[in-house]
């Protein structure tokens, strides 16, 4: 998790009250005691089910979407046949990855609204998440970046760490795919696909 968002989180807290908005103060309140507690719990365990890994995912795009449901709107699928309560996985393996679709993509839009969706469920024999956002894409992106964002994403290079030491142990190669949503538009938007390991 990028290392600012308490501090911004503290500051969106202040705003509301400042506003005299207690009803929004008090659900933010709610909501981020909430997912530091689910994110503290799940990374002191080296593995954790399914189901505690989307409801990390889901508790960090609420905060988000209090904050910025001005900038965009988002969806969880989760595939009916996946038994997220048997399966486990290591912690922290998406949430990086939403985190990046909202601050450099879907936030960079200023005509419209944009739309990021997380899929979980297995493909091509794998258990997968896909990070869909229709942003600005990575290429403008960079170019937008200011000095404090020029530096690679702490939770992003983590969770690509920790699949290469997967794949060394074990002989596997699991991947993670980014790339343009849409190459020929302005708008490019970004997808990332993970290739998510379990254990049993």
């Amino acid at each position: 998790m990028n290392p600012h968002f308490i501090f911004n989180s503290l500051n969106s807290i202040n705003y509301f009250i400042s506003n005299n908005d207690k009803l929004s103060a008090n659900r933010y309140i709610a909501d981020f005691s909430k997912l530091i507690r689910s994110i503290l719990q799940n990374l002191s365990s080296d593995f954790i089910s399914l189901d505690k890994e989307i409801e990390s995912v889901v508790n960090y795009l609420e905060i988000e979407y209090l904050r910025f449901g001005d900038k965009f709107e988002y969806e969880v699928h989760v595939d009916k046949e996946l038994d997220c309560y048997s399966l486990k996985v290591s912690p922290g393996m998406v949430q990086p990855f939403v985190e990046n679709a909202i601050w450099h993509g879907v936030r960079g839009l200023e005509s419209r609204k944009g739309r990021i969706e997380v899929w979980f469920g297995f493909n091509a024999g794998h258990l997968t998440c896909i990070v869909k956002d229709d942003g600005i894409g990575r290429k403008r992106t960079e170019i937008l970046k200011t000095g404090s964002d020029q530096k690679k994403s702490k939770g992003i290079s983590i969770a690509q760490e920790r699949l290469r030491i997967i794949n060394g142990l074990q002989g596997s190669h699991y991947k993670i795919d980014i790339r343009d949503m849409h190459p020929d538009m302005y708008d490019t938007g970004t997808v990332v696909e993970i290739e998510i390991p379990i254990f049993r």
